[in-house]
């Protein structure tokens, strides 16, 4: 019962994740939809100044949340190890990719923190600022990418009678792989449906996200469930 607890709580930990970063940079800051790009340096300014402590809050609340990420990609390399045939480097790919991809939430939202430590500055460096940390926080793809193509390939790979992971969850994360790299033309528009605060950039992968977290929460739970009902004695 320890080690189905333990694991439960790491599969947890996913949508525990979501719920406080959600009402932290959600809810709190108001960071969804993002502020668009194409406002102009006074404007940008004055949206720090108007919403400082609740943006500053927000953003520490979500802040807060994003070390519970860490247990729950844990958990799904402890299942990539149950594996039998596949390299160790699988499961060691995965565990990097998730780990470092929470880098990717903090540092950007550390970035907008720095703009509301001091409001009162130049509303240029304020602009410069808010477009180095929304850049930073929707172009990076690569991490969520790589991670989501080992898990397809080690799923994939997997060819025991009753495998660890369904099949269906490998052709999920090819999907989500691939659905994380529109993020990266952000750079190129101001406005439009490629810009930051817009649909491919943003909303597909926010609601790709999501819904990654809730299909693993499951997909993990059941696993973890069965593989204490196995390891029972007749």
């Amino acid at each position: 019962m320890t080690g189905i607890r333990g694991q439960m709580l790491c599969a947890w930990s996913g949508p525990m994740f979501m719920v406080v970063f959600g009402v932290g940079f959600w809810w709190i800051a108001g960071f969804v939809p993002p502020p668009s790009p194409s406002l102009s340096a006074a404007d940008v300014a004055a949206l720090y100044q108007q919403h400082t402590t609740s943006i500053r809050l927000g953003l520490a609340i979500a802040l807060g949340s994003c070390g519970l990420i860490v247990p729950f990609v844990g958990l799904i390399s402890a299942q990539i190890r149950r594996i039998q045939g596949i390299s160790p480097a699988f499961c060691y790919a995965q565990l990097g990719a998730g780990s470092a991809g929470v880098l990717v939430l903090i540092i950007p939202m550390l970035v907008l923190e720095a703009v509301t430590y001091r409001p009162e500055r130049d509303p240029n460096l304020t602009q410069m600022l808010n477009d180095l940390g929304w850049l930073m926080f929707i172009m990076p793809f690569t991490l969520a990418s790589i991670q989501g193509a080992v898990l397809a390939a080690a799923i994939l790979l997997d060819e025991a009678k009753r495998p660890v992971f369904p099949r269906w969850v490998a052709y999920f994360n090819i999907w989500v792989a691939l659905l994380f790299i529109p993020g990266a033309v952000a750079v190129f528009f101001k406005s439009g449906p490629f810009a930051w605060n817009s649909v491919f950039p943003f909303w597909i992968p926010l609601v790709v996200f999501g819904s990654w977290f809730l299909v693993m929460f499951v997909v993990l739970r059941n696993i973890v469930l069965k593989q204490h009902a196995d390891a029972q004695p007749a």
